[in-house]
């Protein structure tokens, strides 16, 4: 009797730890989330509720127009703001963000202008990359601009880029929704960027449709990328956004 009992125990106890694990495994593995024929693909769950997309409120972020100086061009803006100073936390000379040594890419608005530049080179320790955003005023016939945000960031020669960047992507549309401030177009559009270190980007869909544009440039001898939209035309969260992409071999 006791040995049934002891064998009784050991097969309730197998069963336990295998129901366990299936439990973990349907807690950790997202099912809408998997890699077919070479392309990964992300769909959110059906019942996400409230992934409604939320109007970002750019009023609340605009500096008052009395509080701006124009000035006669973006990189002198951008120069004179304070920039560098509002970023105290990279590590970099003072004003060095706010020199613009490459313009990588312009967008331009009705009312604003957003630009993506290079600070810096690959002969300097550090480079910083910022998209930055400038309000423009025509003012006897030619046009002015005033600095108003920011986004910076920096890479040095031994930055490296790990991790998945299949979940970067995921990440760069959940942060969109905040990023409206560096909307040129805003509210009209839906301006959504981010950045990859894989070539396989170029095969990016987000709910169905692909960037307006790829922008490829060079940061110490490696190849980057910034993807962008000019209005993804969708009514969901960002982070409730379905995509897919091609998976590097």
């Amino acid at each position: 009797m006791k040995k049934f009992l002891k064998i009784l125990l050991i097969i309730v106890g197998i069963v336990f730890l295998i129901f366990a694990a299936l439990i973990c495994i349907g807690l950790f593995v997202d099912y809408d989330d998997h890699i077919e024929n070479g392309r990964y693909t992300y769909v959110p769950e059906d019942d996400n509720k409230d992934n409604a997309y939320v109007e970002f409120n750019l009023s609340d972020y605009d500096k008052k127009d009395s509080e701006l100086i124009y000035y006669s061009s973006v990189e002198e803006a951008i120069l004179n703001s304070p920039l560098n100073a509002e970023n105290e936390e990279f590590s970099v000379p003072e004003d060095f963000l706010n020199h613009v040594d490459e313009i990588l890419h312009i967008w331009n608005g009705k009312q604003y202008d957003t630009i993506f530049y290079r600070a810096g080179s690959d002969n300097d320790p550090v480079q910083g990359f910022v998209m930055a955003r400038c309000k423009k005023q025509v003012e006897e016939a030619s046009v002015q601009y005033a600095f108003v945000n920011a986004t910076p960031a920096t890479t040095t020669p031994d930055t490296t880029y790990g991790g998945d960047f299949k979940k970067f992507i995921h990440l760069s549309l959940t942060i969109s929704d905040i990023q409206q401030d560096l909307n040129p177009n805003y509210p009209d559009t839906r301006f959504v960027f981010g950045y990859a270190h894989d070539k396989e980007i170029y095969s990016l869909e987000v709910e169905g449709q692909k960037p307006d544009g790829i922008i490829e440039y060079e940061e110490y001898g490696r190849t980057m990328y910034m993807w962008y939209y000019n209005d993804l035309k969708s009514n969901k969260r960002g982070d409730c956004l379905s995509y897919s992409v091609d998976v590097p071999e």
